[in-house]
């Protein structure tokens, strides 16, 4: 054990000394305080009646008492590795004074000193520049000097034997040389030859030398089986000792014993690493992925995230096979780099940019997949007024059939099983056996879906009941439901299918045919449902007359100009949305809050670039705000504060 503490604290001293280069982190988190303080401060926030209220429910924890440390017009910072050999997390606070951070821990130990229990320990050492504190039933240590508090931790690994509370006694190695050969040390006299392996002797030899071999032969067998007699008895010896009792209690004991060990070297380490942060004058953490720009800005290293989540991948291994790749990080790494996530707070709007980092190859067949000239057959069938909420999606999907065993090649790469050249086999027979072309024209890649009303609608069903004689009577019956009015429309230019499936559905009796479309026979959830066929564009919908001369609308124009910048585009109206669901059903005491929400939040809108840039593509939310007076987060805490009462 002291071993495994030896090269832990080697590696620790590693890591220490040549520092974590910004490049290497997985993840990495800014508070940009320099730009939000200027929205809305700090004060605000927490002099608000929500934050109170919630303050007055937690006696012992007042925010306020943290808050007051903190100089808010500086960046706040996350970040750490979960990857590593030794993951840890590093917390950077701006402070307003050295003093008065000592001040607060020194209170807050005194005020727990009742509390906690007599094993526990805390100290606070001071330093020329910093000042250091630990206790012993927290696993991070803090650390401060005149301008920020550092909190750090190094967490346990994954891959510790520790992991299993059984599994941590150390073997030692053999001290004797290995035999590399056999696999044990032996004498080597003691080694018996096969016989094929030894030289043939003289013909005139031959007969006596078999004999010689066949009497050794027997000799040895004889041996063997009485050895194996002899440890068969010892077996049953062991098993019939009745006195025999084995001492969980002192293997539980060394167990809890071997994690205080293991806490107290990464304690060690801890303070290791804050001795080498502050002894030369702190420097702030940084990141070239950070968009110094926006508020809170995110950074995670796509690859690293995944491995560190192995749980999520067994059932994968268990659908695509135990030595599948799909399952391992070099998937990851042949197509996504990273993420980043921005966070903007206005006034009127929040806004999050996701920016995806494709690798090289799967960028490039993003660019061609999100390349796509729309069917403008599709604008006819648009609505004619706003919709309560809408999504277009826009892809080539020939492009994406095509590239699709390259795919897969990439995400077989690493398999054992599968050497380059079986892939290509593999990739062959599979763009022999698919038609790109043929298929794609099924669904080439346009797909709308509009969201028009809420509505009640009468629904007949049948149900049975007993007469006065106790008889089964058959009994139709009719109730109010609420039903989504809807279109959904998608483009496919395959030249026979379509038609031939309406027919099928003709003369099956499960579609009506009429003037301009089919109507869907019988009644269902969602109303009466209708399809048309015009040329490429399939529409099914149970609001026709939506769709009257709605390529003209004022809507239909701004999608269409939108469609032409964006892969995907969608919005929701919350506020009609709201008021229209509230009006065809009864939500009691809630109905006040839930038109409060409507009358706070105007729509939701999420667009994705259909332009690659350094193979990046970028993905943005807007939350609209009905008001402009205050900044949106004291707006939402308004909110949960009307809620709450």
């Amino acid at each position: 054990m002291k071993k495994r503490f030896n090269v832990l604290l080697l590696l620790a001293s590693t890591f220490i000394f040549g520092q974590v280069a910004p490049k290497d982190f997985d993840y990495f988190v800014q508070f940009n305080g320099s730009q939000f303080s200027k929205k809305v401060t700090l004060d605000e926030i927490m002099n608000h009646n929500a934050i109170k209220k919630i303050a007055k429910s937690e006696k012992d924890f007042n925010i306020k008492d943290y808050t007051s440390l903190i100089k808010s017009d500086k960046n706040v910072t996350i970040h750490g590795n979960f990857s590593d050999s030794i993951p840890f997390y590093q917390i950077t606070i701006p402070i307003k004074n050295r003093e008065e951070v000592k001040a607060f821990v020194m209170q807050k130990i005194k005020e727990n000193s009742e509390k906690i229990s007599d094993e526990v320990t805390t100290q606070i050492e001071d330093y020329d520049t910093y000042t250091v504190y630990n206790s012993s039933n927290t696993a991070a240590s803090m650390a401060w000097n005149d301008e920020y508090l550092v909190i750090l931790e190094f967490i346990k690994p994954k891959n510790s034997s520790y992991n299993d509370p059984y599994a941590y006694e150390v073997v030692e190695p053999y001290e004797e040389d290995y035999d590399y050969e056999y696999g044990v040390e032996e004498d080597r006299d003691s080694v018996q030859f096969n016989i094929d392996d030894l030289p043939p002797p003289p013909p005139s030899e031959y007969e006596d030398w078999v004999e010689v071999v066949e009497a050794e032969a027997v000799i040895e067998s004889t041996e063997v089986e009485e050895a194996v007699e002899w440890v068969e008895v010892e077996e049953e010896v062991i098993e019939s000792t009745e006195d025999y009792d084995y001492d969980y209690e002192e293997e539980d004991n060394e167990y809890l014993k071997q994690l205080e060990e293991e806490k107290a070297k990464r304690k060690e380490m801890q303070n290791m690493q804050i001795e080498y942060l502050f002894s030369n004058g702190f420097v702030l953490p940084f990141s070239a992925k950070i968009n110094t720009k926006a508020d809170i800005s995110t950074w995670v290293n796509y690859k690293s995230a995944f491995s560190s989540i192995r749980d999520l991948t067994s059932s994968m291994k268990y659908i695509f096979g135990r030595n599948t790749s799909f399952t391992d990080t070099d998937i990851i790494e042949n197509y996504i780099n990273g993420m980043n996530f921005d966070f903007y707070f206005e006034n009127d709007k929040a806004r999050v940019e996701e920016v995806i980092e494709y690798s090289s190859s799967l960028a490039e067949v993003m660019n061609k997949v999100s390349n796509r000239k729309i069917n403008k057959s599709i604008y006819k069938y648009f609505p004619n007024q706003d919709p309560l909420g809408y999504m277009t999606y826009h892809i080539n999907s020939k492009e994406l059939l095509n590239s699709y065993p390259k795919l897969i090649e990439q995400m077989y790469s690493g398999n054992p099983y599968f050497g380059h050249d079986d892939m290509s086999i593999v990739v062959d027979l599979m763009a022999t056996m698919i038609d790109e072309e043929a298929v794609s024209t099924l669904f080439d890649g346009d797909l709308s879906m509009f969201l028009h009303d809420i509505k009640k609608e009468e629904s007949s069903y049948t149900t049975y009941e007993y007469d006065e004689n106790y008889d089964e009577v058959e009994v139709e019956k009719t109730i109010q439901k609420t039903i989504p009015v809807f279109t959904m429309l998608f483009t496919s230019t395959h030249k026979t299918m379509a038609d031939k499936l309406f027919d099928l559905g003709v003369r099956k009796g499960g579609l009506i045919k009429r003037k301009g479309y089919y109507e869907v026979k019988g009644s269902s959830d969602m109303g009466a449902l209708k399809l048309i066929k015009d040329g490429d564009v399939i529409v099914i919908t149970n609001g026709l007359e939506y769709l009257i001369n709605g390529k003209g609308s004022n809507f239909s124009k701004s999608i269409i100009k939108d469609s032409k910048q964006n892969t995907m585009s969608a919005s929701v109206n919350l506020k009609d949305l709201i008021v229209k669901y509230v009006t065809n059903e009864d939500f009691g005491k809630d109905t006040t809050k839930m038109l409060k929400v409507s009358q706070q939040f105007e729509k939701v809108e999420m667009k994705s670039s259909k332009k690659l840039k350094n193979n990046k593509q970028s993905v943005e939310m807007i939350l609209h705000s009905s008001n402009s007076d205050k900044n949106i987060i004291l707006q939402t805490l308004d909110l949960v504060d009307f809620l709450n009462d």
